[in-house]
């Protein structure tokens, strides 16, 4: 018998864990903890220490496979879950590679590149919010901002030019 299966050949989803799980705890076989709880092996735990970004060598070992762990990923109340763990493995991920490149930086043959890369911090997603049109207020704005710098140079040329005849 297939332990990710109820006895109808549906998947379990709920009756997975513990948490879950109001009364029979039978069929149970993880606990949405970070940490195992009640003997029940934390599915957390075994996801970050699996270190799958893809998820699916995870799906394989922990689920009843590909299909099944999508299943679980789109459950309303699963998907916060998963979107922390994804988070959370994906900036492991990222400082365990920063490491690696700080390391490189001091001491390996690729230091220029590996420098350069951390100085223009090339981790960082780039600032890809494109805007339309601005809007009338924003034009508006910027207009203001724009007069007001000619008059303050005006200003400044006429003290200055004053005080240049005067020093003459």
């Amino acid at each position: 018998m297939n332990q990710f299966k109820a006895s109808n050949g549906t998947r379990l989803l709920r009756a997975l864990f513990y948490e879950t799980t109001p009364i029979d705890k039978a069929g149970v076989l993880y606990t949405l903890k970070d940490v195992d709880h009640k003997g029940y092996p934390s599915l957390y735990r075994l996801y970050m220490k699996l270190d799958d970004l893809t998820e699916y060598e995870f799906s394989q070992m922990y689920m009843d496979g590909w299909e099944h762990w999508t299943m679980l990923c789109e459950c309303p109340w699963f998907k916060d879950v998963v979107t922390r763990w994804r988070k959370e493995l994906l900036l492991r991920t990222q400082a365990n590679c920063l490491r690696a490149i700080r390391l490189e930086a001091s001491e390996g043959k690729n230091q220029y590149h590996a420098n350069k890369y951390l100085l223009e911090a090339g981790w960082q997603e780039p600032d890809t919010k494109k805007r339309g049109r601005p809007s009338k207020e924003d034009i508006k704005k910027e207009a203001e901002a724009q007069a007001s710098n000619v008059v303050r140079l005006r200003e400044d040329f006429k003290r200055i030019s004053t005080n240049a005849q005067k020093a003459n």
